[in-house]
Parts: C-alpha cells; structure tokens; sequence
C-alpha cells in the first residue's frame, strides 16, 4: 500500500535546552508507545528513568559538539505542539551518528523528517563531520526509502553494519554534502 505524501507543513526546528528534560521524556515514551521495535529501548525501562536522569541529558545534549538533541515543531499554530526529535552524536574525528529519529505518525510525510535530518547534519558540519551515519530496523522499508530519498545509501560491511546487525538493524551512511539534500 502507497501512502499519499502530505502537504508540507510549517516545521521549525531547535536544539535541546537544559530545561527540557521533561520535554523529552515524553518525547521519548511517544516515540517508544508508538514504535517499540524501532529502537534500542523499552517503555518500561525508558518510563522508570527518574526526572533527574531525563533532565541530565537534556543539559548534556544542549551545548557543546559532543552530542545533540533536536526538536521539531508544529510552527503553525501555537510553536507548542512537538511534532519529532532526533539525537546526533559525534563520533571523533569526523562522523556524526543519528540515533532515535521519530516524527509523530500523524505528521509524516509532511517534511518533518527532512528538516529533523537537515538540523543534524548542520549541527554536524559545524564541528567537522564529513558524514552521517544511522541504523533504521531491516524490514522498516518506509524508514528505508525515506533515508534513500535524502542520499543514504545501505551498507553492507564494516563496523557500522555488524554493529546494526547484532540490533536487527541496517546501516545507512551519506556524506555531507550541498547536494546530498535533492529533492525527492
């Protein structure tokens, strides 16, 4: 079955705060309540975490060039509905890992996906990435296409993809580019 791609909405992206702790727990259960075999993380385990911890990566996540979250919004509105959230992680000297990527189904398609993508990658550029690395579930194949349509390409040896492997994931890798953006 094809879904019909939505109408672009109006999305703006920001990074993390240190206040955001329970901002992105809930983020976080979302994403785990409606995709549980999408990550590396139950809803229990992620639901037990006490607020301290939560907010503790928030402040970890929200300055220097170690790690970020990024948080996308419904910029219709009222700037307040969370709409997706991505993490980026670097992995030194020059690989930013995307970790935890999950737009609200009630959105996808919409291009929240793209900006969440685009905010990583920028945030990567600015300390030295020269490419991304993520891992979506094998058999995921919208996930799979999505990231195809913005320039991953599966990888089939090496570290990343039997790291993947041993999560039932595939790896997916695409430098960092100008046009590593096309259009879809």
């Amino acid at each position: 079955m094809r879904r019909a791609k939505m109408p672009a909405m109006d999305v703006c992206v920001r990074r993390i705060t240190a206040a955001d702790g329970p901002l992105l727990r809930e983020l976080r259960l979302r994403s785990l309540s409606e995709a549980p075999e999408a990550f590396g993380q139950s809803l229990a385990d992620a639901a037990a975490r006490p607020d301290a911890e939560w907010r503790a990566e928030a402040k970890a996540a929200s300055q220097g060039d170690r790690r970020a979250w990024f948080i996308a919004h419904d910029a219709g509105a009222d700037r307040t509905t969370s709409v997706g959230v991505v993490l980026v992680r670097r992995r030194p000297p020059d690989v930013a890992l995307v970790f935890s990527m999950w737009v609200d189904p009630r959105v996808r398609r919409g291009g929240v996906g793209r900006v969440l993508i685009r905010a990583a990658t920028d945030w990567a550029a600015s300390w030295g990435a020269d490419r991304v690395v993520l891992w979506v579930v094998a058999g995921n194949e919208p996930a799979i296409r999505f990231y195809q349509r913005l320039g991953f390409t599966l990888v089939d040896s090496g570290p990343d993809a039997e790291s993947g492997r041993a999560y039932g994931a595939l790896a997916m890798v695409r430098g960092i580019t100008a046009e590593a953006f096309r259009a879809p």
